[in-house]
Formats: structure tokens, sequence, C-alpha cells
């Protein structure tokens, strides 16, 4: 058993579940998994949304390895297919030639083009601005800015700018659109429109992770989960915000 490879297959799974959304407790138990299935001694795993640190004893002998975190996002059919890979590791015994094999072809699926991650957007923020009771032009209005808020998103996600600029662009561009719609007298009023197109920018996912990791009693993850929480939303705030006050100082209110 080459050692070495079974900690960077184990990491690497771990690295890509954490980039993918996965929660803290369920990459340390997918990487324990794998690396028990290889029959090491002892294994123990830290997880964190910056790091994953991965150590194991075999023949009296530890073996650690280390890998950051630079990068993260949604994509939860990812994270279970590696989950679902971990569990049939464990139960079918593959070599980890095969292993390499099948997370290699998984790192590399997209789950949705660009086209279904647009419409989906779409209908997305013109669900919430229908639950927070806009009107039929807020809807059809809500659902066109999805889509181009989508769009610019994944613009912007290709570029150098960290999350904080990012969310904050994309709480401007809201806030843009919609002061926009009101003055050519399409919608009657932005708070519901806004309200519903912001949604898409919320980062609901992490919120709900870090206060599962708090529950769990993984502090470290939890508190920092949160803390990334509050400064997008702090970003949201920032410019969805300035442009708002902007508009009304312009229009003398």
């Amino acid at each position: 058993m080459d050692i070495n490879r079974v900690l960077n297959f184990s990491s690497n799974a771990g690295k890509l579940m954490l980039q993918s959304g996965g929660e803290t407790y369920r990459v340390e138990e997918t990487i324990s998994r794998i690396c028990q299935s290889f029959d090491v001694d002892e294994v123990d795993v830290f997880a964190s949304p910056t790091a994953v640190i991965v150590s194991v004893s075999v023949d009296g002998k530890v073996h650690s390895i280390v890998k950051r975190i630079k990068s993260r996002g949604i994509d939860l059919n990812r994270v279970h297919n590696i989950n679902s890979l971990s569990r049939k590791i464990y139960n079918e015994k593959l070599s980890i030639y095969e292993c390499e094999k099948q997370l290699e072809k998984l790192s590399k699926e997209d789950p949705y083009d660009i086209k279904t991650q647009l419409i989906v957007s779409g209908i997305a923020t013109s669900s919430f601005t229908l639950i927070f009771g806009g009107s039929t032009n807020d809807i059809i209005a809500s659902f066109i800015i999805g889509i181009i808020l989508k769009l610019s998103l994944i613009g912007l996600g290709r570029s150098s700018l960290n999350e904080f600029f990012i969310n904050s662009i994309g709480g401007a561009l809201i806030a843009i659109y919609s002061v926009v719609l009101l003055d050519f007298g399409i919608i009657k009023e932005i708070d519901k429109l806004i309200a519903g197109a912001i949604m898409i920018l919320v980062p609901g996912l992490a919120l709900t992770n870090s206060i599962r990791d708090i529950i769990d009693g993984q502090l470290v993850s939890g508190l920092t989960k949160a803390s990334e929480v509050l400064l997008i939303g702090i970003s949201i705030a920032v410019g969805t915000g300035t442009i708002i006050h902007l508009y009304l100082k312009m229009r003398g209110i």
C-alpha cells in the first residue's frame, strides 16, 4: 500500500467537497472512511473552510498531509457523489488507481451548463419576489434581473476580485436595474423587486452549514463560516445601499 497516494487521494476528495459546499463533519467522515478502507492503524482529520489536515498511523509511523482551500462554491451533487464514492470504496475495497480515476472524473464534471444556471436564477429571483408580494411586473422584472445578475456574477467570478467586491457589485447592479425600471414606470416600487432579486446573493448554504457545525461542536469551522456569512451580508448591503442612497440624493429625497 502506497500511503502517500492514499493520503493524497483522501485529502483531495475532502478538498473537493469543501470547495463544493460540503459540511465539515461530512468531509471529515468521508476522509476517515476512505483511509480506513486501506487498513491504516489510525486516522485523524481536521477540516476547516480554508484547509484540510489528514494524519494517519501505519506500522507505528505517522504520515500527514495538508491541503489549502483557496476557493469555495456550491455543487451539492458533487458532494453527494464523492460521499457515495467513499462508501463504495469502503464496501468494495477498490484499488487506489480506480479510486483516483473515479475522483478525477467527478472533479471534471460540470453539473449544469450556463443556460440552465441562468434560467434557474431567473426562476429563483422571480419566485422570491412573488413570495414577498410583488406584482406581475415585479415578478417579470425580477426574472430578467436574475438572469442578467447571474451572467454578471459568472463573469466576475472569472476575475481576480474577491467575494466581498463581487457581492458588492452584485448588490449595486440589482439596485441600479431596479431604480431604472422605477424611473421608466415599469414598476411602482422597488422594495419587493430588490428583496426578491437579492436572494440570489444571500449565502444560505454557508449560514446553514455554520449553524450545523457549531451545534456539532465544530467551533472553528462554524464561527469561520458565520464570519464569512456576515461579511457577505455587509458587502451586499454596501453595494445596494450605496446606489439607493445616491438615487435618493439625486432625487432630493
